[in-house]
């Protein structure tokens, strides 16, 4: 029965040795490096488990404590390696009791061990032969096959040629005994015709007389040996034995040698198949002693280091580093962990300036007997050009996200007082609303008591009617202006720019407010333009814009003072300024009036309003792609400033609708 074997490495070459003797004597051996160990639980399925030095004590404990055989080998390191024998000495003191191998034992003692360790079946003893006896002599024959079973030995009898053949047709015979002289044949004759179907036989010859036996012929065709009669029982069985185990050791040595060359086979196979792997893999390999003195090195390490390979000898890891990597690589050897490996981050210099990035796995491994590293060099300077992308790219998307941030604390701040405003509005559309409803349900009510009573007076009943017809105005007024508003924000009221007289229109204006000048007392002056200026625009939005910027103007404009317009142009546009003496505007509030629901701190301390005039006439201005804007005047009061194009890009305003 194949024997299995589990090897425990730390890349060692006698873990090595080992497996290939072990291979030798017909083993199934599985070699694994200490690091795998997780993976192989069963150890007790395991005939032979070896251990090689360099193994930490911590992972190979509980399969050692699982073991129910015992059968435990330990591979010790070379004496001069004093780091090495102290670990080693730490893992032998857990099993005493296991057998040692080290490297200065030769191969065939390591064999003998391990064949005593194993205690190999009766396959691999000494197994006895089968021998054909041949004479004429019934007697002889008789005594020479009772003292071969004697022995125990199975043996098979003939008186001649035809039986011998016979015999040898259905079994397998290792040696034949026979009388050199059997009448009409002889027993070299017999031996030959037996090899020509058996080659494997072996012959022992006797006679009586040893000059009628040619001594060379008889070897030239395999005879062992010739003895003389008459036989005795030791020289007999003592011949046999000497024959037999020469021939068990030339078959053992025929297997070994079998063996040995389907091994070094194998291994010349896997050698060169990792010499090419070795040599031609991308990544860079080297191996390099603990001082950094270089050992070897691949194609693909040498054209990193720009470095032919015939300068290769003498050269120190240390010299193509920088002095940050060889100092973090000096430290990280001699801090070693149990695990025996790392991973550094270097740069390497080049000729024409600058580094390159390089990522090294390191691993110890055992050269020769002596502790070296294997480092593997991986040029990562398309990561760190990513890294430094993802990092310029995070950096822009912190100042996104806090612009955005911003963008969304302004636009909740927006919302927050446009909510404020919004309250603010309603609150004063309520009363805006309620007192001229109040007042014309009010008047109506004194007029239906008065006919009720049958006072038919004409001058009260035609006051309340007007104070009616007023406040109506008043209420019509204002709902036109939260409809203008509405259409204004679905993009539906009503637009058609046409050539007008801007002249005109103001005048017109000026006359739909006179009645409200004249009752303040309120002088309007507009100068007239040395030539008329005509733009392009909705006559019916610029008046009403107008009207409501005048309106503003005498509401808050003390009685007895004076509002200027005034009319300029230049190649592109008209501008309209509409300046007033009355109480002005906070400065802090100039920019806000413009803006739906909002009105001025001081319309709310008690000059009425809802909020929606002004912001009707930005929407009007922004209609014929103008602009608004408003200022306090140096002397008191407020400038109210009108910008319009003589001229409006229809193909922008369709877009924008």
């Amino acid at each position: 029965m194949e024997r299995k074997i589990l090897i425990i490495d730390s890349s060692t070459i006698i873990a090595m040795r080992v497996k290939v003797l072990l291979e030798l004597i017909g083993c199934h051996v599985e070699l694994i490096h200490f690091s795998m160990l997780e993976m192989y639980t069963h150890a007790n399925s395991f005939d032979l488990v070896v251990i090689s030095h360099g193994v930490p004590v911590s992972p190979v404990k509980p399969i050692i404590d699982k073991l129910s055989h015992g059968r435990l080998l330990l591979l010790a390191p070379k004496t001069e390696n004093t780091e090495q024998l102290t670990a080693f000495a730490g893992l032998n003191k857990i099993v005493p009791e296991a057998t040692v191998v080290y490297p200065f034992f030769s191969n065939k003692e390591i064999t003998s061990l391990l064949e005593s360790l194993l205690e190999l079946d009766s396959s691999h003893m000494l197994q006895l032969p089968t021998i054909l006896l041949v004479d004429h002599i019934q007697e002889r024959l008789e005594n020479m096959q009772s003292n071969l079973l004697g022995a125990h030995i199975k043996t098979f009898t003939a008186s001649n040629l035809t039986d011998a053949l016979g015999i040898a047709q259905d079994n397998k015979i290792d040696i034949l005994i026979s009388d050199f002289s059997l009448g009409d044949v002889t027993g070299l004759q017999i031996f030959s015709k037996l090899k020509a179907r058996q080659p494997n036989t072996r012959c022992l010859l006797f006679t009586s007389r040893p000059d009628q036996v040619s001594m060379i012929e008889a070897i030239r065709q395999g005879v062992e040996d010739v003895l003389i009669k008459p036989l005795n029982e030791n020289i007999l069985l003592q011949s046999v034995h000497k024959l037999w185990q020469t021939e068990l050791l030339k078959r053992r040595n025929a297997e070994l040698v079998d063996r040995l060359q389907e091994t070094v086979d194998a291994l010349i196979e896997k050698d060169s198949l990792l010499q090419v792997i070795y040599k031609h893999t991308p990544d860079a390999i080297m191996l390099f002693e603990r001082n950094g003195q270089i050992i070897e090195a691949n194609d693909a390490c040498l054209k990193l280091l720009g470095l032919p390979f015939s300068e290769l000898a003498g050269r120190s890891l240390f010299d193509f580093l920088d002095d940050d990597s060889v100092a973090g690589i000096r430290d990280k050897i001699s801090t070693l962990n149990s695990n025996r490996q790392f991973s550094y981050d270097l740069r390497l210099p080049i000729q024409s300036g600058g580094t390159v990035p390089l990522f090294g796995s390191f691993n110890e491994i055992d050269h020769h007997g002596e502790i070296a590293l294997a480092v593997i060099f991986k040029n990562v300077t398309h990561l760190k050009q990513k890294e430094e992308l993802l990092q310029e790219a995070k950096g822009l998307l912190e100042e996104e996200v806090k612009a955005r941030t911003s963008q969304l604390e302004h636009a909740k701040n927006v919302a927050e007082a446009a909510n404020l405003s919004k309250s603010d509005f309603l609150a004063n559309m309520s009363h805006e609303l309620r007192t001229p409803m109040h007042s014309i349900l009010s008047f109506a009510r004194f007029g239906l008591d008065k006919l009720e009573a049958g006072d038919f007076a004409r001058e009260k009943l035609l006051k309340y009617l007007s104070r009616i017809e007023c406040s109506g105005d008043r209420l019509l007024s204002l709902l036109n202006n939260l409809l203008d508003l509405s259409k204004l924000d679905v993009g539906k009221f009503p637009f058609n720019p046409r050539p007008h007289n801007l002249e005109s229109i103001i005048k017109t204006s000026i006359d739909d407010v006179s009645g409200t000048a004249m009752e303040k007392q309120i002088n309007i002056i507009f100068p007239a333009p040395d030539s008329a200026v005509i733009a392009q625009c909705d006559e019916e939005q610029i008046n009403q814009l107008l009207r409501n910027v005048l309106g503003n103007a005498l509401k808050f404009s003390e009685p007895k003072s004076n509002i200027t317009l005034t009319l300029a142009t230049n190649d592109e546009y008209a501008e309209i300024k509409v300046i007033d003496s009355g109480i002005g505007i906070p400065e802090d509030e100039l920019d806000h009036i413009f803006t739906k629901f909002v009105q001025s701190s001081k319309t709310n301390s008690g000059a009425g309003g809802t909020g929606l005039g002004l912001a009707l006439c930005r929407e009007f201005v922004s209609l014929h792609q103008g602009h608004i804007n408003a200022y306090n005047n140096a002397c008191g009061g407020a400038t109210v400033h009108i910008k319009l194009p003589l001229k409006i890009n229809l193909e922008e305003h369709l877009v924008n609708e």
